[in-house]
């Protein structure tokens, strides 16, 4: 069954496409079958970080109703099939948010993970993202105004009575006086990775790879394959497995099965 996971926040600025981008291709490493959807349609960029810069088709014409999203998707080498928004000013103007879910369950029957970049704010662009997806993680800054937005956020998300994986918290500095317990316990939900901030991130977004592929040591790429694990079940799975298991599992990842289920 496809899981349509949408990353949300509560304000821009927090990474969340740079964690769209990196835990798509990082699930894909690990064999899953993945696609990501930008459905920020007034502030695309998610394209951007895999090298797309000229496409012919986006998810507004989908929207607008001009082609069908199969005719959107553009794959990565790394795997990861990739539907952009358009960076067209004309389009943002004149691209009403459509909800295209079911053409996205459709479509993307056949993944075991389908990405959805959301715009941020509680606009009816976010609403219409909200709406679309089964699931979500919460990206902030570990600072109480961005909290507050992202918890305005997850109270919308429960009036959709929508699933909550968790939080990510991104940009960390030491400086940042609230920690992972309590920010854990003041959304009642798990914080599934703490990201720090790092010049190499913005380095990756320049050279349009994500980090994950870049530089797959880097401390930034091994936490979000700890998140891209917490997603799949990856880490519960490899508890249950002999040592020997293990060390296979962790030289060659999961194995590639079309339509596979995590």
């Amino acid at each position: 069954m496809t899981r349509i996971i949408g990353v949300v926040s509560g304000k821009g600025g927090v990474g969340k496409t740079t964690l769209v981008s990196n835990l798509g291709a990082s699930l894909a490493k690990d064999g899953y079958n993945v696609a990501i959807v930008d459905a920020n349609l007034t502030g695309a960029n998610l394209g951007l970080h895999y090298g797309l810069i000229s496409y012919p088709i986006s998810v507004h014409d989908v929207m607008k109703k001009n082609a069908s999203l199969s005719d959107a998707v553009y794959k990565h080498p790394s795997g990861v099939d990739i539907v952009p928004a358009s960076l067209s000013f004309e389009d943002i103007l004149d691209t009403p948010p459509v909800n295209i879910g079911n053409e996205i369950k459709t479509t993307f029957s056949d993944k075991d993970y389908v990405l959805i970049d959301a715009a941020t704010g509680l606009d009816r662009e976010t609403l219409n993202a909200i709406d679309m997806c089964d699931e979500f993680i919460i990206v902030t800054h570990p600072e109480l105004p961005t909290i507050s937005d992202a918890l305005r956020t997850k109270s919308i998300i429960n009036k959709y009575e929508k699933k909550l994986s968790g939080i990510v918290l991104n940009r960390v500095t030491k400086k940042d006086e609230l920690k992972k317990d309590y920010i854990a316990s003041f959304f009642k939900l798990p914080v599934l990775g703490v990201i720090p901030e790092d010049s190499s991130i913005r380095r990756s977004i320049e050279l349009k790879n994500p980090i994950v592929l870049q530089n797959p040591k880097h401390k930034i790429s091994l936490e979000i394959r700890k998140i891209a694990n917490s997603i799949s079940g990856r880490e519960a799975k490899m508890e249950s497995l002999s040592v020997w298991e293990q060390i296979r599992m962790t030289l060659v990842g999961r194995p590639k099965i079309k339509g596979a289920n995590p």
